[in-house]
């Protein structure tokens, strides 16, 4: 005897079972696997819930199993969707800026410029690490600083503090050095002593933390605390240069440049240099 035939509410054709032949719908009652409320047979989504269901003929085809409800959908999904494009935005933001030649800086004496030291050589993009990426945004910055090109430090500012951020472990004393110098350039001597601050709590003599906090002090108009910083930098940099740190071949011009200006400020306030 034969089993009896209905008709397929999804694609009409005349079957039997629990499943047609042809689409592999279900021919029975659906209900939802989150919420137990009724489907129609070519219904996707809970119309209660929104729970996913496995239903239409391309979903049973393809074996779809149903998500429970409140798990894995868009809305969960949705803060770490924005954080990847963010993140992909950036890398490919630092890919075509780093890419770019951009011309030699004008000169560190330019008006209202935070003197930098900005004489990194190319590498090959496809051979960067994230933090090669951060600091090519920091010679970016460094050479629009120096140049007196404001819109471009607004613009790489921001972009190059994020690139750092976005690294793993704790950044060192380069790393820190070139995120204060770009806070300086944004008008953030606050943020550029705080990095001071904490490269001297890990090396009391460090004289990237002496050089953050005197220009600090110079950009707050606060001479007093400038003359301090600049006067513990002068009798820590025969000492500490000796050390032949790496940080310090990467800025030795940088670091001589601020010797000179310290001994100039001392020299014209009467401070021992």
């Amino acid at each position: 005897m034969s089993a009896s035939t209905q008709r397929c509410p999804a694609c009409g054709a005349q079957t039997s079972g629990k499943f047609c032949s042809e689409c592999g719908a279900p021919l029975g009652d659906r209900s939802c696997p989150g919420c137990g409320a009724k489907l129609s047979a070519r219904a996707k989504f809970c119309p209660e819930c929104g729970t996913v269901v496995a239903a239409g003929p391309a979903m049973a085809r393809a074996g779809a199993l149903p998500l429970p409800a409140g798990r894995g959908g868009a809305g969960e999904k949705m803060p770490w969707i924005i954080a990847g494009i963010a993140v992909l935005a950036l890398v490919a933001t630092i890919v075509v800026v780093v890419g770019r030649q951009a011309p030699a800086s004008a000169s560190a004496s330019a008006a209202g410029a935070v003197p930098f030291d900005s004489t990194r050589g190319t590498t090959d993009l496809s051979q960067m690490t994230p933090r090669e990426q951060a600091d090519r945004l920091y010679d970016r910055v460094a050479r629009a600083s120096e140049s007196g090109d404001s819109q471009q430090v607004q613009f790489f500012g921001p972009m190059a503090l994020q690139a750092y951020t976005m690294l793993s472990g704790t950044p060192d004393a380069d790393a820190r050095l070139h995120i204060g110098l770009i806070q300086l350039a944004l008008n953030d001597p606050a943020g550029a002593s705080a990095q001071g601050d904490t490269i001297l709590r890990a090396s009391r003599t460090h004289l990237y933390g002496f050089l953050l906090r005197a220009r600090a002090g110079d950009v707050q108009g606060n001479a007093p605390a400038a003359r301090q910083a600049y006067q513990s930098f002068v009798s820590n940099y025969d000492a500490e240069r000796a050390k032949n740190l790496p940080e310090y071949g990467q800025h030795a011009a940088m670091l001589d440049q601020t010797r000179t200006e310290a001994q100039r400020i001392l020299g014209a306030t009467g401070a021992r240099p």
